[in-house]
């Protein structure tokens, strides 16, 4: 009996062996087709840990019974191809047993087996994972360019130097078509920028890319477009990866006529400024011109009435009082327009002097007695220890007296006004409540303000109401030029108003 047959034998018994262990424990599928599209061989560990079908399920069947319907004619077509020209390469969807699909990438080529057969062998891969990233990056920029050609502002990726894409808005702002700036390069982007403000452009770009936290990635410029027409835009720029490569994503806004509305308020706001002046110069000019006339008036009846009353009867006098009595209303008026005049111009500076604040409003309250007299109104201050400040003392007495001399007007015959002076470490208060008509919500909110008058019917709160508006607003400047500010608090109509002055102790 010859021995080389049976050694030959075994040793291909051995060869299939291990290549059957090799294809059993590949990580691949690997099935081995025959023309008539059966399944002769399949790697099964491999094929149940993917697919989660036994051989049994496989063997002895179709390739296409676990395709997807839409793979089926496609793969017909590669596996008659691949038996004529030897080899094929495609990816199909196929049918795990559960119900979901997998992709799996195929090779195959074929040979001729022992028996003399074609057939396929075919390695497969599951590209699942790969398929999903590349779905959902197409999704993506699916949604990218929907966003993007819908936009109001302009969008521009340029990568590697060259344009790899933009939106229509850019195209419009810039007079482009399409065809015209694919091509371009990022120098020729550079050549749209106006000449003027390139330079600036290109040091702030620099001083981004030394690492100038302070440097944003926001830029705001001129351009020209195509023909010729200069525009404002803003830029912002910002790194991104496109196609899996280092990318500038830059949107550009035209804020043309954004620029032209700022240099449109700029110019009125220059013509509202030289006419505010204009009418500061006026109402300072007119007020000093009317000042010494109205003084001469008012000291002029102010000597009628003391001097010649007794003289003077019936009509005369009564004329005289009118006379006086609006020569201090002009007066007060003009005196309070020159100080408006000064505030508003800044030109009101202080005199500060260390004075007794105590003193001082006893001495204003010698300068309103005779008023309060008239209106039968009783003023109370109790206060012993000196507390000193220093204050500009003529322009604190003119805010003290301007609010003693409101609690006055605006409270009824009979009333009363308290005024207390309290200190602590770090303000000194000067408060002055009065018992007279009150202040609502919407009155307290319009004090203070230039012409800020509040109209009520005399007769029927038994008060005077007259006066321009301006006091408080002044008093207001002259305490905050002080450091200080000024107060109101008001329970409301008829239940009486207090204000207080609060001064800084340093």
């Amino acid at each position: 009996m010859p021995i080389e047959p049976e050694r030959n034998e075994k040793k291909l018994e051995g060869s299939e062996e291990k290549y059957k262990l090799i294809l059993d424990n590949a990580n691949d599928l690997i099935t081995i087709i025959n023309e008539k599209f059966i399944h002769e061989y399949l790697n099964e560990k491999t094929y149940f840990e993917l697919l989660g079908y036994s051989e049994e399920d496989i063997i002895g069947r179709t390739p296409l019974v676990p395709l997807h319907p839409d793979d089926q004619k496609k793969a017909i077509k590669i596996l008659k191809d691949g038996f004529k020209y030897g080899k094929g390469h495609n990816e199909m969807r196929v049918r795990h047993k559960d119900g979901h699909y997998l992709w799996l990438e195929n090779k195959g080529t074929t040979f001729i087996d022992i028996d003399g057969q074609k057939k396929a062998f075919i390695i497969s891969r599951d590209i699942t994972e790969r398929k999903n990233t590349e779905r959902q990056l197409k999704e993506s920029e699916e949604l990218f360019r929907t966003i993007a050609e819908q936009s109001s502002m302009g969008i521009l990726i340029v990568q590697d130097d060259q344009i790899k894409y933009v939106n229509d808005t850019f195209l419009k702002i810039f007079e482009y078509s399409y065809e015209e700036i694919t091509s371009w390069s990022k120098d020729d982007l550079v050549k749209l920028i106006h000449p003027e403000d390139l330079p600036i452009l290109r040091e702030q770009r620099e001083q981004r890319r030394s690492g100038n936290l302070n440097i944003k990635p926001y830029s705001s410029y001129r351009v020209v477009t195509k023909s010729g027409i200069e525009k404002w835009i803003d830029q912002f720029s910002k790194d991104i990866l496109y196609k899996g490569k280092d990318a500038e994503l830059a949107t550009i806004i035209d804020i043309s006529e954004k620029k032209e509305t700022e240099r449109l308020i700029v110019e009125e706001n220059k013509k509202l400024l030289e006419l505010s002046q204009i009418r500061r110069d006026l109402i300072s000019r007119v007020s000093h011109e009317l000042k010494t006339p109205l003084s001469s008036i008012y000291a002029a009846s102010q000597f009628l009435l003391q001097e010649f009353r007794e003289q003077l009867e019936g009509s005369p006098i009564k004329f005289i009082e009118m006379i006086h009595k609006s020569g201090q209303k002009l007066k007060q008026l003009i005196e309070d327009l020159l100080d408006m005049s000064i505030v508003e111009s800044g030109k009101l500076k202080l005199g500060l002097q260390n004075e007794d604040l105590g003193e001082l409003i006893k001495e204003c309250m010698n300068d309103i007695e005779y008023r309060a007299n008239i209106r039968k109104i009783r003023v109370y201050f109790d206060h012993l220890n000196p507390i000193f400040l220093e204050i500009d003392k003529l322009r604190i007495e003119q805010v003290i007296i301007n609010l003693l001399s409101n609690s006055i007007k605006f409270t009824p015959t009979g009333g009363a006004i308290y005024i207390e002076l309290t200190e602590d470490d770090k303000w000194i208060e000067i408060s002055i409540r009065d018992t007279g008509v009150g202040l609502t919500k919407k009155e307290q909110k319009m004090l203070f303000q230039k012409f800020g008058k509040i109209e009520r019917k005399g007769k029927k709160f038994d008060i005077d109401s007259e006066g321009s508006g301006l006091g408080l607003y002044i008093s207001k400047e002259i305490v905050e030029l002080h450091k200080g500010m000024i107060l109101v608090d008001s329970k409301g109509r008829n239940k009486g108003s207090t204000f207080i002055i609060k001064l800084p102790k340093t």
